[in-house]
């Protein structure tokens, strides 16, 4: 099972179908986005995936709950995100909170940390947790666009840039 990861889409729609056409073509289902989102609109794009999303310090999210709501029952927001699949541990939030990512990815409870917030693409493995930062797919900082899957089963990632 390949698992679709990316965070911050800052509104930026195009570099967002771009990596939801990817995934749809690889037959992506599962969806981690690690924040700003930002504007809840942009939850309409994500219709035909099940979404785990972590809110970023740009989002909104009593709009981003109550728009999931409306849009599917596949979809799971909240500040962050503890999850079980494949038989991983999974921890996802967004970063901006500096002390809890680096006590969940110290704490040793997780196979994986999937992060935003810095737009810069990171995969280390720090002892027995593999800490995830799949890029940025907008915003302001200039950094190359990107967005990744990830395969717990094989524990492969592959990350993919935005033209």
């Amino acid at each position: 099972m390949l698992i679709g990861i990316l965070s911050d889409s800052h509104n930026n729609r195009t570099n967002l179908l771009y990596a939801l056409d990817i995934f749809r073509t690889l037959g992506v289902r599962i969806l981690m986005h690690a924040g700003d989102l930002t504007l809840d609109v942009m939850l309409e794009d994500f219709k035909d995936f099940d979404l785990y999303l972590a809110f970023g310090n740009g989002d909104d999210p009593e709009m981003i709950t109550i728009r999931a709501r409306k849009i599917s029952k596949r979809f799971v927001c909240g500040e962050t995100l503890d999850l079980c699949l494949e038989n991983r541990k999974i921890f996802v939030l967004h970063g901006d909170n500096k002390a809890l990512l680096e006590k969940r990815i110290n704490s040793g409870e997780y196979d994986y940390v999937i992060h935003g917030h810095t737009h810069c693409f990171r995969d280390e493995q720090l002892s027995s947790t593999r800490v995830i930062n799949s890029g940025a797919l907008g915003g302001r900082f200039t950094a190359e666009r990107s967005f990744a899957t990830l395969d717990p089963a094989k524990n492969e990632l592959q990350r993919y840039l935005v033209p």
